[in-house]
């Protein structure tokens, strides 16, 4: 990215102070759309035009549920100021009980814990694990709960970010949310990719979970100019852009960034998403990225897809990218989540949104642009790996199905228009 469009770096460390009243949170519930304006720090930060590089970031992959999972709960048993978590899903089952007790614990430290997750994505948690931890003085909060009169228009409108950041030293961010399926068994493996991140990206991480905090109308009072006043100190040779995205934002930035980057892109591009229903652009940008001769391959969810309904609804997409020479792949080891891209092996986008209208459209999501430190090369060493594990899925295996089958793959696409 870097050889074709020089990036804007950073601006000083330490951002100037807000004038007299500005360090107070106004509340409004239309905060969480986006109709109230931000702190003039948290906009400097989150920005919605191009995109702002950090230098010097240690980051470190995990490839699978449990390992990425364990780091965050290590993370969180080291905190002593602050621990913020913002989540999909979160289970009462024994992963999140893992966590919630991990929470716990920070908050008896003396840490200041804020737990945000999304009503839709943890219907079902147990409310009163959470009473635990409001009375130990943890802030819990849920993103658009569907039983607010306001916006009962907006269900779709969901917060799809994985955000973990403990004493503005160390994020977390990635496809991993917060339960046992995710932790992975020997039944259905759990591919995902997971990133821990060191150095100045993890305030601007800070300042995407401080917007989340905001619009959900999070409780006051909270610090937020001491959150961002000083980035942490470059650890690493990792370049890193935040890429916030959401319904309230003037952009669509992450469905522009994989455009951009088809556009861009002159020998490879790489791409795994559990979930495939892109739209009309993203199709079309795919489709001309292969016929002018990009090596485009797609490694998608297969026998351990956990929506199958969608896995058939697919297919419906795929014979006009086969014929335009893009390859398609299902994973076949398990459930693949990840949400990864790499461009000419040059530079790469990791985060939490799929190839789909509802990441595209309808979630807040955050995603990370990586370039440096080796970071290419350990994501195609993940693609080879998963490559081994897949299926080739080419137009002789989608005429091969029989009558029933392609029907029933029919009523299945039914359901992309849809989502």
């Amino acid at each position: 990215m870097s050889r074709d469009r020089p990036s804007p770096f950073p601006t000083p460390s330490r951002l100037p102070a807000p004038p007299g009243e500005g360090r107070a949170r106004l509340r409004s519930g239309l905060r969480r759309h986006g109709f109230v304006p931000r702190p003039a720090a948290v906009r400097e930060l989150v920005r919605e035009h191009g995109l702002r590089f950090s230098v010097g970031n240690r980051v470190e992959f995990y490839d699978t549920g449990r390992p990425g999972l364990q780091a965050m709960l290590d993370a969180i048993e080291e905190a002593r100021r602050s621990v913020h978590l913002e989540t999909y899903i979160l289970r009462s089952d024994a992963t999140g009980r893992r966590f919630l007790g991990a929470l716990l614990a920070a908050a008896r430290r003396g840490a200041d814990v804020r737990l945000l997750y999304d009503a839709v994505g943890s219907l079902g948690v147990d409310e009163g694990s959470l009473a635990t931890l409001r009375e130990a003085g943890i802030e819990v909060v849920a993103f658009n709960p569907l039983g607010r009169i306001y916006p009962v228009w907006a269900p779709r409108r969901r917060d799809h970010r994985k955000i973990l950041l403990v004493d503005g030293r160390v994020g977390f961010t990635g496809g991993l949310n917060i339960g046992d399926e995710y932790w992975g068994g020997e039944a259905t493996p759990w591919r995902d990719t997971h990133v821990r991140i060191e150095g100045p990206a993890v305030r601007d991480l800070e300042a995407v979970f401080l917007e989340s905090w905001f619009r959900a109308d999070g409780p006051a009072p909270l610090s937020w100019y001491e959150l961002l006043g000083q980035a942490p100190e470059g650890l690493g040779d990792v370049r890193c852009a935040v890429v916030p995205d959401g319904p309230a934002y003037r952009r669509r930035r992450a469905r522009d960034l994989v455009i951009d980057g088809l556009e861009r892109a002159r020998r490879q591009v790489w791409f795994a998403s559990p979930y495939f229903a892109p739209g009309r652009r993203v199709l079309a940008a795919l489709e001309e990225a292969g016929e002018r001769g990009v090596a485009v391959d797609l490694l998608l969810a297969g026998a351990g897809h956990d929506h199958p309904v969608l896995r058939r609804a697919v297919r419906s997409l795929l014979p006009r990218l086969l014929d335009r020479g893009v390859r398609v792949h299902e994973y076949e080891a398990g459930m693949m989540h990840a949400k990864v891209a790499l461009f000419d092996r040059r530079w790469a986008i990791v985060g939490t949104s799929n190839l789909d209208r509802q990441s595209f459209e309808h979630s807040y999501e955050v995603n990370l642009v990586l370039e440096g430190g080796g970071v290419t090369e350990r994501l195609g060493e993940m693609f080879h790996a998963d490559g081994e594990k897949s299926r080739r899925i080419d137009v002789a295996a989608l005429e091969a199905r029989g009558p029933f089958e392609r029907l029933l793959d029919r009523l299945a696409s039914l359901v992309l228009r849809l989502i």
